[in-house]
């Protein structure tokens, strides 16, 4: 990879980060887990849309934007990595939710 891809990658990495973090917070607020481990799985689901989205299907949604040389949907690619930021968020906190009401009717 050339020094531009690797810069739009960690771009996106550190999009996917900061969106996985956003995700992790609004699900908290409405009772999901708040501790800092919390937004692993946001981030991967986030960082996993872009890679899917991005890279291996090659779709454009939105205006394009050139980032280091590279012609990018940005605020589309941002909608649908907080999107599935979100649904990782939501699965997680359906999961942590479920997991303690079993221990709550077992206990």
């Amino acid at each position: 990879m050339t020094p531009r891809a690797y810069a739009l990658f960690f771009t996106f990495l550190a999009c996917s980060i900061v969106l996985g973090w956003l995700a992790s917070r609004v699900a908290a607020h409405f009772g999901g887990p708040s501790a800092k481990t919390a937004a692993i799985l946001p981030f991967v689901a986030g960082f996993g849309a872009f890679y899917l989205i991005g890279h291996k299907l090659g779709i454009e949604i939105g205006p394009q934007v050139e980032m280091f040389g590279f012609q990018v949907s940005l605020f589309g690619d941002l909608a649908i990595g907080f999107a599935a930021a979100m649904i990782g968020a939501l699965v997680q906190m359906a999961v942590v939710s479920a997991r303690g009401s079993a221990r709550h009717r077992a206990g």
